[in-house]
């Protein structure tokens, strides 16, 4: 079966521009670090005054399923 919808939790490794005033924008998301350590490298070429950075981000409905059902459990 094909999957037609990417969920936020099937790419976890995301790049965020740092904007000013501690504020972050998830640029792209990727399955994998290294595609997305790759991309970081494109758009330091390409915007070189932007500041990115690669991150794990976990969407927070997953982070609070995942508490829920522990809970549940116990």
């Amino acid at each position: 079966m094909v999957k037609l919808f990417s969920h936020p939790s099937d790419r976890p490794w995301a790049i965020a521009r740092i904007l000013p005033n501690a504020k972050t924008y998830i640029v792209v998301r990727f399955r994998n670090r290294q595609d997305a350590e790759d991309h970081k490298r494109f758009l330091r070429r390409f915007i070189p005054k932007a500041q990115f950075e690669v991150l794990f981000d976990i969407p927070k409905e997953e982070v609070e399923e995942n508490q829920s059902e522990l809970l549940q459990e116990t």
